[in-house]
């Protein structure tokens, strides 16, 4: 089973006169819910679906209460969890304060084994979700041709930074239909 992408056309948002570029975005195909991860992991192991879901819950609140001291949390082959700050720059180090820090994210490294999982992994072109909203609207009116013209061509994230050609979204279920 192949990774699953669509294109969409982004501009440069560090130079708005660049001519529009092709990427690709991921595209989910459903959301692993917590109770199905933990009756997947249930039926592998010993543990019953109840004990896995608690063994999960218990983890993520441990990794919080890790990150928020200030600790890096290390999940062996899955990879490791940290906090970065952001902050606004102050003209000097002591004109600097906390109120500078304009939020945290977590970043996540991830092991050996979770890199190696992209070799081999192959790619499916697929419509973007505007596309396909279009094509069931125009199948359910009846119509035989669809204008797809009148399809926004931005990602809907013209914010992101295309440049490195990755992941210029998530491919959220909740997220922008553009792709």
């Amino acid at each position: 089973m192949g990774l699953n992408y669509s294109i969409a056309m982004l501009k440069n948002p560090q130079n708005q006169d660049e001519s529009a570029k092709a990427y690709a975005k991921s595209q989910i195909t459903r959301e692993l819910s917590l109770k199905e991860l933990s009756r997947r992991v249930a039926a592998q192991t010993t543990a019953s679906r109840a004990d896995v879901t608690a063994v999960i819950i218990a983890t993520v609140e441990n990794m919080i209460d890790g990150l928020r001291a200030g600790e890096q949390v290390d999940f062996g082959d899955l990879g490791k969890f940290r906090l970065q700050i952001t902050s606004r720059g102050a003209e000097t180090a002591e004109k600097f304060t906390a109120a500078n820090i304009t939020g945290v994210n977590i970043q996540f490294i991830p092991g050996e084994d979770l890199k190696n999982i992209f070799s081999g992994l192959e790619f499916s072109p697929v419509p973007t979700r505007a596309a396909t909203r279009l094509l069931l609207k125009a199948q359910k009116a009846g119509q035989t041709t669809v204008d797809f013209s009148k399809t926004p061509s931005s990602g809907g994230n013209s914010g992101s930074k295309p440049d490195d050609g990755g992941n210029t979204g998530g491919g959220g279920l909740d997220e922008n239909p553009l792709g």
